[in-house]
């Protein structure tokens, strides 16, 4: 039965009714697994998933007005932060669907994002997170009506300890471990690579994993009716890689932490993190075609916050943009490693009115 999908003010981010099949349930979301997702509009009119951050900083951007600092936007994120806390404001409920046998696993009040994918011929579980989460994710893989010993794959975007962590528990269960060929040994020998101490959830711990298959770029990667193709995009890690799935019309990106909404970009405090690889990796996507023929992602699925449920392709660009304003800063001499993309725009004087952007207003 599809519930009603209430309205807010218009002050707000949209709340669309009907999305990809799938009723938004806004504010009075609930009802039984797999919850419909709460989709928001942008400014620039791109439907998304968003978390409780790019919640405020959409509100935010609606509600400046040109010429003010976006320091001005404090007090409403307070407000709605204390909104959220207070369960007056919700936004995600795990599991959700994002398409036909997709669906997004997680909790509520992290931003990591676990994807999981029924192939017809077992489960398919992509960066399964930290050890501490496992039993809530086991039970979110029950909600949707599978068993757990289903999972016959297990895909790494990248072999950082918040996306590979538990990967051997479920060897233990039976599945395969997968990830790009120079992630593969930090997996099988809890190297530096993983970065375990950047992650309170990670507990300081990691067990080693053996690596079932190694993925190189370009391999077509078949399980049942699925087919992802694995894009090496390296430079977060030496063997990060990206999966370009095409469903029921639309082109899907799983980016890891290569792209994420709005030009957010990877976390690259890591020793073996390569700016300039970042930067070649960011073009790839952005150029991706397949048999000759330009994708435009529709949807993106990061490993962290806000998910495009549109125009995914943007958010590529958009992450392109800022990493290469990041390293032209950088190869003149300036000490930066870090853009918040929302802000960033707001303080460049870009907003945005009819869906168009309008700059230096």
């Amino acid at each position: 039965m599809m519930r009603r999908c209430r309205s807010v003010p218009a002050f707000c981010a949209t709340i669309c009714a009907v999305l990809f099949g799938t009723c938004c349930l806004g504010w009075a979301q609930g009802g039984r697994a797999p919850f419909a997702p709460v989709v928001v509009e942008t400014p620039w009119g791109q439907h998304v998933v968003p978390t409780l951050e790019t919640y405020i900083d959409v509100r935010t951007y609606e509600e400046l007005k040109p010429g003010q600092d976006w320091s001005a936007g404090e007090p409403l994120a307070a407000r709605l932060k204390e909104d959220y806390r207070a369960g007056r404001l919700k936004l995600r409920r795990y599991p959700w669907r994002v398409t036909e046998g997709v669906f997004a696993l997680g909790r509520d009040d992290m931003e990591q994002q676990i994807y999981l994918l029924d192939t017809g011929q077992g489960l398919l579980l992509i960066d399964p997170s930290f050890d501490a989460w496992q039993g809530g994710l086991l039970g979110e893989i029950r909600a949707l009506g599978y068993d757990p010993s289903q999972v016959k794959w297990i895909l790494l975007t990248h072999c950082h300890i918040d996306h590979s962590q538990s990967c051997h528990a479920w060897r233990a269960r039976g599945a395969r471990i997968m990830v790009g060929d120079a992630d593969a040994h930090p997996v099988e020998t809890c190297n530096a690579l993983l970065a375990t101490w950047v992650e309170p959830e990670a507990q300081g711990r990691c067990t080693p994993s053996p690596v079932d298959e190694h993925v190189y770029d370009g391999d077509a990667l078949v399980f049942g009716n699925v087919t992802l193709h694995a894009i090496w995009t390296p430079g977060h890690t030496p063997g990060a890689t990206c999966y370009y799935l095409y469903r029921n019309g639309k082109h899907i990106l799983f980016s890891g932490d290569i792209a994420l909404h709005n030009g957010r970009h990877a976390w690259m405090g890591n020793p073996y993190a390569d700016w300039g690889q970042y930067l070649a990796s960011l073009s790839k996507l952005a150029d991706f075609a397949t048999e000759g023929k330009a994708v435009r992602f529709d949807i993106l699925l990061p490993g962290h916050g806000t998910v495009d449920m549109d125009d995914g392709h943007r958010s590529v660009e958009e992450t392109l943009r800022v990493v290469q304003n990041i390293v032209a800063r950088r190869g003149s001499g300036e000490r930066i490693d870090w853009i918040d993309p929302y802000p960033w725009n707001w303080g460049q004087g870009i907003t945005y009115r009819g869906k168009q952007k309008e700059a230096g207003e």
